[in-house]
């Protein structure tokens, strides 16, 4: 069982708060509505250590946008992720898991 480390107070001003290593931090698709960044870290922390557990929120409406991230402290525990929980049903909706894209540095657009 993976620890779930969440801070108190407001997400820091950077984009990427915690992310972790290359190859260690997921997308994940079509979460429930209800879902927030505590029940997020909760499924994803049986195959390893959470460091990062982010339900995105339209600030406008204060209403899930039912996509977030995941980040482990090592890709191993990332691709279990992904082979698990890739496709699995919650209610109604299919989740859709897979690593994050690093951007790309050489793409001026």
């Amino acid at each position: 069982m993976g620890n779930v480390t969440l801070l108190p107070g407001p997400a820091p001003q950077k984009e990427v708060s915690m992310a972790g290593p290359e190859g260690c931090n997921l997308f994940i698709y079509h979460l429930p509505q209800e879902f927030g960044d505590l029940e997020l870290a909760q499924m994803f922390v049986p195959f390893g250590n959470v460091i990062s557990a982010k339900v995105y929120v339209d600030r406008a409406t204060n209403q899930s946008k039912c996509f977030g991230f995941v980040s482990f402290d090592n890709p191993a525990s990332a691709q279990a992720a992904i082979q698990a929980m890739n496709g699995f049903q919650i209610g109604m909706k299919r989740l859709k898991v897979q690593l994050k894209r690093p951007k790309d540095g050489n793409k001026p657009y």
